[in-house]
Formats: C-alpha cells, structure tokens, sequence
C-alpha cells in the first residue's frame, strides 16, 4: 500500500485508488501522515479536527473518525489496519518510509546527491524518477492549515532544490544552450532564489552571451535590493566578478562543477533559499515543535512584540527561525535578524542594530533616531537574539521603535520578559518527554533529537527495545532540554546508551538530596555542562576556555593565533578544535570558503566563566585584540587589492570580533591597539556607510596619548571622511586641520590622508578651487611615497573639481590619468571610481558614451559591494537618462538610490539625487511635484547649497515653476515643501515618482488599445 501526499491526498493499494470519502477522515489520515510513526496526542487531533468548537463529546467523535479511517482501510487490505494504532496519549500511523511517496522522494534526491560527482547521468535519472513523483503542490488540500504547512513548505523546499541539481548536472554535462529557456522560465516562476540564477549565468555566458549574464545579475541584484533590502551572496558577487573579467575558469572544467555541489535533500527547508533573508543558516535538522513553530507565526501575526523566554539551551533561537520563516510571508519589507550575544555592553545595542539593518546615522539625528527613520515606513519583522543580558539598552529601543514604527513587528528571544508594553509572552518549553512504559518506538521528539544527534557521530548505532529504552532514560533525566540532549548524544561515540544512562543518573543523583525530585532544569543543563566539560581533557578544557573570547564566528587561524600557549601547545589547536566539535562543544558553521566555528551563548557563558579564573585570561584577551588589529590591517591590504570583494566578506563576518577587540582595547586605553584596528578598517567603513566602524575612530582618537602616535593624522581621515558622509562637514574640517597642524613636515606622506578629507568637503560645499589645490597636494605627496592607490584618490579630486567647475575636457583628461593609474591595481572599488569620473565628465561633452562607462562603474561597485560608489554612478546614470529624454528608465533608478540613501544615512548626496529628480520632474511637466520638492530642499539644514552649473539650474527652475503654476500656486508649493521634514521629503519624492511611473504605464496601455 502506498501513501502519497506529493499532491492530492491518496492511498494506493493493488486494487487501485482507495477511496478515502469525507473531510474529518481525510484530515485525519494527512495529520497522521504528516507525523508517520510518532504518537499525535488526542487533544491535539481534536484541535486540529474540529478548531475552536469541538462537539460535545470529542474524544467520543475522535475514536468514531479513527474507527472509520481502519474500516476504510482494512475493506481494501485487511492486514493494512493494523498500521493505526492506539498508543498513549493518542494514535500512531505505522506506515513503512517505503510506502510514504515523500519519503521515497527524498531517499532517491539524497541518492542522487551521493553519486552525482562521479556518474552524473546516472544521479539525473533519480532525480527525473524524484520529480515524477509530484501530482501537484505537496498536500494539496491541507497545504493552509497549520498542521500541514511547515511540512508542506518543507518538501516543496526540497522539489526546488532537486530541480535546480538538475539544472547543475545538465551544465556539467554541457547542455548550456539547452537549459537556458528552462532556466528563464523556473527563474521566472522563483525570482527570489539565487542558485538557479547563478545557472543562468554560467549558461548564458558560455553560450557567447556575457551581456545577458550580466543583466542577469543586475536584475536580480535589484530585486533583492526591492523586496528584501539584502546584497546577493559571496557566491555570486564572485561569480558576477569573474564574468566582468572573462575568467577562462569559467569554462566548463571540473574547478567549475566543485563551485555548485550538487544539493543534498535536508529535512528543513533553508531559509535563505526561500527569500527569508536575514535568518542564520541551520546545520542540522530540527526535531519536533511543530505546534510550537505555528504558534510563534501565530503570534507575529497578532502582537507587535513577541518574546520567547525560557532557560539557556530549550531552544529559543533555533525555534525563532522557524518561527519567522513560518510568518514572514506577512511582512512586505521582509525580516532582518540581530544576533546581540555577542554584543556585552547594553549602551552598543543601537549601534549594533544600526550595522545590522544597514543604517547610518545623520549628523543631526542620534543612532535611535536614525533607526525609527529607516524602519518608520516599514513592515518588516525584526528578530532580536539573545536578549537578555541587555534589557537596560533593549528597553528603551523597543519601546521607541515600536511606538514610532507602527507596522513593525518585534520577535525577540531571552531568558526573561523584556517587559514592555504590549509584550506577549510565549514561554519555550523543554521536549515532550517519553512514557517510560512504550520505548519500542522513536514516537518521542526528545528522543528523536537524540537520535539524529547520535547518529551524527556514530551512524551504526542499534536502535533495539533496550536501546531506545536507555535514551528514553537519558531524556527523561535530562528533562528533555535539547543543548542537554546534544551534548549527552555526542557522547555515544564513545560509550554506549547503557553506560551513558547510568552516568547521567549517578551524576544527577549527586547533585539532588537522595529521594527529591529534581525538576530544577538550569540545574539539570548546569550538571550536564561540567559532566561534559570534565569528560574533556586539560588541554581540551583550556582551549575550549579561551575560545569563550571570540564573539560570533571565528576561524581556525584566529582560534591559532589566539589561544595557543599553555597545555594546548602539547597538540595542534586543530585536533583539540575536532574534537570539541565532536563533543558538541563548538559548532562548525555551513559556509563557503574558510570554516568557521562558533560556541552557542549558553556554552560561551560556561567557557569564559572558567576563563575568568584562568591566571592567563588577560593575556588572553589581548591576544584577541592584538589578532584582530593585525588582521584589519591585512583586511587594508587586502580592500585595495585585486580581491576587494572577498575582503569584504572576511571583514564582515569577523564584526563582531572586531568590535569585542575594539572594546577591551578602548577600556585598557591601548591607543595603538585601537589605532591600527580603526585604520586598517577605513575603506571598508567609507565605501560600505558602516557608521558604527566611524563610532569607533571617533571613540579611538580620545584615547590618552592617540594625538602623539604616527597613525593619529591617518585615523583622523578616516574619521573625518565618515562623518562627512552623514553631513557634519565642519567637523570634518576640525578632524583635517587639527591632524595638519601636528605634521610639520610638508613632505610627510600622512598629510595625504587628511589633504583627502579637507578636498573633499571643499568640492561638497562648491569650493572648486580649494578642492583641486588640495588634490593637487595630495596628489603630489602620492607620487612622492609611491601610493598608486591615493595617486588615484588624489586624481579622482582633480578629475571632479574641474568637471564640476564647467570644464569637462579637462576632467576628462584627469579621469583617463586616474584609470591609467588605478588599472595595475586591479582594484574593483578604485576601477569604479575612474569609470565613474570619466563618465562624468561624457555627460557634458558626449551624453551617449557617458552610459558605457556609468554601467561599468555600477557593475565594478556591485562585484566588491562598494555602496557609495554603486550609489553615485547609479544617480549619474539616472540623471542622465532623464535628461536623454529615458524618464521611463530613470524614474525606477531614482526610486532605489534616494531609498538606499535614505537607509544608509547619506544625506549630502541624497540631496544631490533629490535635485537632479527635481529636473526630471521639470521636463515631465510635474510642476507641483517639482515645486513641493525644491522647496523642501532649499528649507533643509543638512543640504550644501547648490554651486556652478548645478546652482545655475536652480535658479532656472525657480524661475520656471512660478511661471507654469502662477503666483499663487506656487507659494502654495513653497510652503508645503518648507514644512516637510528629511524625512517626509524623501517620501513625497518616492511618491511622486511611484504617480510618474504609473502615468507612464498608463499611457503606454493606452497606446496599446489605440493601436
């Protein structure tokens, strides 16, 4: 008999289709389906069977629909009946995995994945015998209902997937041409999957098709950017590079196949694979909680703030990704996740959340405030983890964020209520745990855990009466805490369920009075810790100690570096790291390129608590900072060189570090330590908008004795160009003359840094002139020391003075030196930068060749995630659209810089963008909208007046409007555009763009009808 849920709900037996008639049996048999194999309570069917109005006697109507589920069973197969049956606290559907369609899909996708490196034709016959299972969406017609839907979901996940390994096998087999029409329509039909775009690439470019790979990514790239507010991921950005330079790896060889493993069938679908941007990667499966998961999609569905409380290790987190993935599907601007356990001090939560969301903060606006600007228009779900030891900061900024942001949603996870108003509270409890009395079965989700957990380290473990019987023990002592079950399951390699019963009771018995229950579960996690933690050896207990120092993910050259010394130096720190992972002591992450480990929060609390008595903890300590102020100063290297994007990504997953570095070297007042971090940090603060890497410059030249050392005049330019991305331009000046008065020497090479800085505010406030001289000065000094990388900063400053200043040959002169400068670099940003200028300067003298170069400028920025150079060439693209008479094109260009601007907190080029849309809006004869919105501009603070050309314009359009609208109205609009704030301002325009562009669309539908 075969039951099939991969569509409409069927049973198939040798004499056909058996029919299954009326919708309380029908439900019933896909619950127990669903749940093949383990026990569904009574209460629980009741629920789901008949919701909120159950009949009089329900456990009566229950039997009644199970007593006519067996009898439709057993009239078409006798023996068949005896797979439903009763089991404490309810019933149990024993069908076999091999008569499940779901399971056998899965066996036959896993299958594939196991042989489709060596015979990849014959992995795509399992996966076209996989695929031909589907009859439909998976549980047709219970696919709403909450008991089905995580299920559902799941194994839709995995159909995507071995779907998109069967686009992997035909690129590797060469069916390039082929595919592509495929991948269009599957890509189409999924926009927000990456992987099979990816495909779509690598088809398209091997085809002869480089322009379109390219656009392939650039839409997706904006789609992103649209629906999530998220960047494509390093696999990618790397593919997207390669392309731009036509790397012959490219070509169809076995380095390409290894870059797009087949995907194995998981059990959980990955949620950033499904468009659930944000959320941490999971690396093993999840095990039971069900209802719990629909509950929590329930309450971020009802409530404005949900937090899920309980002890250290009952899983908060790992229920509040299922959680969110569950109900993200409500909010249209996505989810975004904090993690906050690495952040200690309750006065950096606002920072941390800033650099989480991709917000910077204005010059005349507090980091909160900054924050409620960017969510305020947003319905989004944000995840808060890990809260607890930071209520005092956490408090107050839930409490502001949800009272200013009213379709935001906050789901948080902590060992306590945050107590704010509106808080639901959902508590997290342990596991179910098993009925001693019926362990001949896995029917129980603790045990199951176990389970999956053991087998992970010891995959021939027995799992007979006695066997199960033991776990069963096991979970019951361990009150069915899953970091408790992990760390006990991790021990099977080595002792057998047996042994590992009676040394969990004999070590909770010592801890418990002889005859008291012990129900206490931070003490039963507690035990479980130091019983795990003394089964470790000298060695292995002090590197597990030290590793407590890192905050989020590390590295095993940092973990080296960090804490070698002592009993570790006996054995290679790789060996004890193995074997912490083994104990489950450590976690190794699910990522591309270096691995990289990770201790949960509970356990990183257990370690640094030992640390604090260890006799070498300071120096510890310092080895972290000392590490990572070396490693920013490889990451300099590493952002101005050929490989920028790969930088990146290394600098970003090491923030958290990072910022634990920069906090222990701010309260020792190790201004060197500080120094070097800040400036090795610089270009990935000024092209990314990471205000808080600003924060810390800031923070780091108030250290005593910062002013006396050889770096200060560096990280004063760093500093300096950061605040004067958020608009504080004369303290940027004071940061630049403050370093220029220290350095006598006019042939000092540091002077550069802060000439850099000083320049730039001069072209930003229309000071052409003072801007070339500084350029010219820095540009001197380069030349002198050799720095072809401020050789082309410098020439980037000349290039752009004299452009702006209404002399675009000479810009242009300059900006072709500047590329000729910068090419031996290879450096994506820098390249940019030069196609950027030139383009510049074209869309004076020659509008046509200025889009070439802005496109490339876009598309180098995009491959090293360069924000601020993306961002100016994108409004350079846009104005020149408009002014080629492309509004259709410019319009949507306009929409996502001036929303990007906005996030990140730039506002001295968002005025710029807002003022070339005004001129947009001129030549499309919006009068009002163009009106309102200059206004607006001219009456905000943080606008630099506008100068030369740009000025010129201004006063034109002035002019203009009160002409086209008259006196009066055009007061009107001055007094509605004076009243607005930044803000507001930025949300007229977006509005007024949105009625442009349906204007467009209407009108082209009515060209359409007329012809």
């Amino acid at each position: 008999m075969q039951f099939r849920l991969l569509g409409p709900l069927e049973v198939q037996s040798d004499r056909g289709v058996l029919p299954i008639s009326g919708a309380l049996p029908r439900r019933l048999l896909a619950v127990l389906l669903v749940h093949a194999r383990t026990v569904v309570s009574a209460d629980r069917l009741i629920d789901i069977l008949w919701g909120d109005e159950p009949p009089a006697e329900a456990r009566q109507s229950l039997w009644s629909c199970v007593s006519r589920l067996r009898h439709a069973l057993a009239e078409h197969s006798g023996a068949v009946a005896e797979l439903l049956i009763t089991r404490p606290p309810g019933y149990v559907l024993l069908a076999d995995r091999d008569h499940l369609d779901a399971s056998l899909f899965e066996r036959l996708v896993s299958g594939a994945a196991l042989v489709a490196a060596d015979r990849p034709d014959a992995a795509a016959l399992m996966l076209d015998e996989a695929l031909a299972l589907w009859r439909g969406p998976a549980l047709h017609e219970f696919a709403d209902e909450p008991f089905a839907a995580a299920e559902a979901a799941r194994l839709e996940e995995v159909r995507l997937s071995a779907n998109e390994d069967r686009f992997q096998i035909e690129l590797v087999l060469g069916a390039d041409a082929q595919l592509i029409a495929t991948l269009r329509g599957f890509t189409d039909a999924h926009p927000l999957r990456e992987r099979p775009r990816r495909q779509l690439m690598l088809a398209l470019y091997r085809c002869g098709r480089q322009a379109e790979a390219l656009e392939t990514y650039r839409s997706y790239r904006g789609l992103l950017d649209r629906e999530l507010g998220v960047e494509p991921s390093v696999s990618l950005d790397s593919l997207h590079t390669q392309l731009l330079r036509q790397d012959p790896e490219l070509e169809r060889s076995p380095s390409v196949v290894e870059t797009e493993p087949i995907a194995t069938a998981v059990d959980a679908p990955n949620p950033s694979a499904t468009g659930h941007s944000g959320l941490p990667l999971e690396v093993t499966s999840f095990v039971g909680r069900e209802q719990d998961v629909a509950e929590v999609a329930a309450a971020i569905g009802a409530t404005r703030l949900v937090t899920l409380t309980g002890v250290g290790g009952v899983g908060k987190t790992r229920l509040a990704i299922r959680g969110a993935a569950a109900g993200s599907h409500r909010f249209g601007d996505g989810l975004s996740w904090c993690e906050l356990a690495p952040v200690t001090d309750p006065s950096a939560v606002a920072p941390a959340l800033a650099t989480s969301l991709g917000v910077r903060r204005a010059a005349d606006a507090s980091v909160v405030e900054s924050i409620v600007g960017f969510l305020m228009d947003k319905r989004m779900l944000l995840v808060l983890d890990n809260c607890e030891h930071l209520l005092v900061g956490i408090r107050p900024l839930v409490t502001e964020v949800l009272r200013a942001c009213p379709w935001l949603v906050v789901l948080a996870t902590s060992r306590e209520r945050l107590a704010v108003e509106g808080e639901q509270v959902c508590p997290v409890r342990p596991l179910p745990l098993p009925d001693r009395s019926a362990t001949s079965e896995m029917s129980n989700p603790a045990v199951s855990l176990f389970v999956d957990r053991a087998r992970a380290v010891r995959p021939d473990l027995r799992l007979d009466e006695k066997n199960l019987a033991h776990i069963a023990d096991v979970c019951v002592h361990l009150d069915g805490l899953p970091l408790a079950l992990e760390l006990a399951a991790a021990r099977v390699r080595s002792l057998n369920p047996a042994d590992l019963s009676d040394r969990v009771r004999a070590r909770l018995d010592l801890l418990s009075p002889a005859g008291e229950d012990h129900s206490g579960r931070h003490d039963t996690l507690r035990t479980v810790l130091d019983w795990s933690y003394g089964l470790l050896s000298i060695a292995h207990r002090q590197l597990f100690d030290r590793l407590s120092v890192f905050a989020g993910t590390f590295d095993l050259t940092a973990a080296e570096a960090v804490c070698s010394g002592g009993a570790s130096t006996a054995e290679p720190v790789v060996d004890l790291m193995t074997s912490l992972v083994d104990a489950s002591m450590i976690n190794v992450g699910a990522t591309e390129g270096t691995v990289r480990y990770s201790l949960l929060e509970t356990l990183r609390n257990y370690g640094a608590e030992h640390l604090h008595q260890d006799r070498e903890a300071d120096a510890i300590r310092f080895a972290h900072a000392f590490h990572y102020a070396r490693a920013a100063e490889d990451a300099d290297r590493g952002l101005r060189g050929v490989d920028e994007a790969i930088w990146v990504k290394i600098v970003h997953s090491d923030l958290d570090n990072y910022r634990a570095a920069h906090r222990w070297m701010v309260r020792l007042a190790s201004s060197d330590l500080a120094l070097r971090l800040c400036r090795g940090l610089r270009y990935y603060m000024l092209f990314r908008f990471r205000d808080e890497v600003v924060g810390w410059g800031e923070a780091t030249l108030e250290l005593p004795g910062a002013a006396a050392h050889p770096l200060y005049a560096e990280v004063c330019g760093a500093v300096g160009e950061g605040v004067t991305v958020r608009g504080e331009m004369v303290r940027a000046v004071s940061l630049a003359e403050g370093a220029l008065s220290k350095l006598t020497d006019h042939d000092d090479a540091r002077r550069m840094y802060v000439l850099r800085v000083a320049g730039m505010v001069a072209l930003y406030l229309g000071r052409l002139d003072d801007g070339f001289r500084q350029h010219a000065e820095m540009l001197r000094l380069a030349r002198m020391h050799d720095h072809p990388y401020e050789t082309g900063m410098a020439l980037l400053g000349l290039a752009q003075s004299r452009t702006y200043a209404g002399e675009p040959a000479r810009g242009l002169a300059f900006a072709e030196e500047q590329y000729r400068a910068v090419r031996p670099l290879g450096n994506p940003s820098m390249l940019a930068l030069a196609w950027y200028d030139q383009a510049e300067a074209l869309s004076i003298i020659d509008p046509a060749r200025a889009v070439q170069p802005y496109q490339r400028a876009i598309d180098l920025a995009q491959s090293a995630g360069s924000s601020f150079v993306e961002g100016i060439a994108l409004v350079g693209l846009a104005s020149l659209l408009g002014r080629s008479g492309e509004p259709r094109d410019a319009l949507p260009r306009f929409r996502s810089i001036i929303g990007r601007w906005r996030q990140m907190g730039v506002w001295h080029h968002q005025w710029t963008t807002l003022r070339n849309l005004v001129q947009l809006f001129l030549r499309e004869r919006r009068w009002e909208s163009a009106a309102v919105l200059l206004s607006a501009i001219d009456a905000a603070n943080s606008a630099a007046p506008a100068f030369g050309a740009d000025a010129e314009l201004v006063q034109a359009a002035r002019a203009r409007l009160e002409d086209a609208l008259g006196r009066s109205s055009w007061l009107i609009a001055q007094d509605r555009g004076a009243a607005m704030s930044r803000d507001e301002t930025v949300i007229f325009a977006c509005e007024a763009i949105d009625q442009a562009v349906d204007s467009h669309l209407a009108h082209q539908s009515g060209d359409g009808k007329r012809s």
